[in-house]
C-alpha cells in the first residue's frame, strides 16, 4: 500500500513536467498536421512547367499540326527572308521556296483549299516571271553588243525569249502541280462519290420500307 502512494506521488510530482512535455507533443502533432514540406509546392509547379517549356514539339498556329520547334523556326526565317526579298523586288532564293514547300507538305492543308492553291500558284508564277525578266535583262545586253542588233530587233528578241522561257517554266510547273494534286483530288472525289452513293442508297431503302409498310 505504501508503494502506490509513492508511485502516485511521483506521477503527481511529475505532472508539470509531463504537462509541459505534453504541450510540446501537442505542438509537434500540430506541426505534423501542417508539415513544412507542403511549402515546396512552387518547386513542384516549376518542375511541372519546365517540360512544357523544354518540349520540342509545338503546335502550328495556322493548322495546329505538330511540328518540330527547329523546323518551325527555319520555316519562319525562310518565310520572312523570302517575303523581304519579294517586297524589295529581288528574286526569292530557291532554297527558301524548297524549305517552305517541305514544311507545307508535312502540314494539314485547309479544306476546301482550291482558292488557296490557286493563289499560291499565282504568286509563284509572278515570282518566276520576275526571275525570268531579271535573267533576260542581265544576259541580253551582252548579246546585243556582240551581234550589233537594232533597238527594235533587241526588243523583239527579249519578248521572244521571255515568252519561250515563261511558257516552258509554266508547263513544268503545271506538270508538277498536276502530279502532286492528282492523288489528293482522286481521294476527295472518291470520298464524295461514296457519300453520294450511300445517301442515295439510304433514301431508296427508306422509300422501299415505306412502300412495304403501306
Amino acid at each position: 500500500m505504501r508503494i502506490l502512494p509513492k508511485k502516485m506521488g511521483r506521477e503527481l510530482g511529475n505532472n508539470a513536467r509531463k504537462g509541459t512535455f505534453g504541450t510540446s507533443i501537442s505542438f509537434d502533432i500540430d506541426d505534423v498536421s501542417a508539415p513544412t514540406r507542403r511549402r515546396i509546392k512552387p518547386r513542384n509547379e516549376s518542375n511541372k512547367a519546365t517540360p512544357s517549356e523544354d518540349d520540342s514539339l509545338t503546335g502550328c498556329p495556322g493548322c495546329g499540326s505538330p511540328i518540330n520547334h527547329d523546323k518551325w523556326l527555319d520555316c519562319l526565317v525562310g518565310f520572312v527572308s523570302g517575303a523581304h526579298d519579294f517586297e524589295i523586288g529581288n528574286p526569292v532564293r530557291a532554297r527558301i521556296v524548297q524549305n517552305l514547300r517541305n514544311q507545307i507538305s508535312t502540314m494539314s492543308m485547309p479544306n476546301p483549299r482550291e482558292n488557296w492553291e490557286l493563289s499560291v500558284v499565282s504568286k509563284l508564277m509572278t515570282e518566276i516571271e520576275k526571275i525570268v525578266v531579271a535573267e533576260v535583262n542581265r544576259a541580253q545586253p551582252k548579246q546585243v553588243i556582240d551581234s550589233g542588233l537594232s533597238d527594235q530587233e533587241r526588243l523583239e528578241l527579249i519578248a521572244e525569249t521571255e515568252a519561250r522561257v515563261i511558257n516552258s517554266m509554266a508547263i513544268e510547273i503545271q506538270e508538277a502541280v498536276i502530279a502532286e494534286l492528282t492523288p489528293r483530288l482522286e481521294q476527295e472525289i472518291r470520298a464524295q462519290v461514296e457519300r453520294d452513293l450511300w445517301q442515295q442508297f439510304e433514301e431508296e431503302w427508306k422509300n422501299r420500307t415505306i412502300t412495304k409498310i403501306t
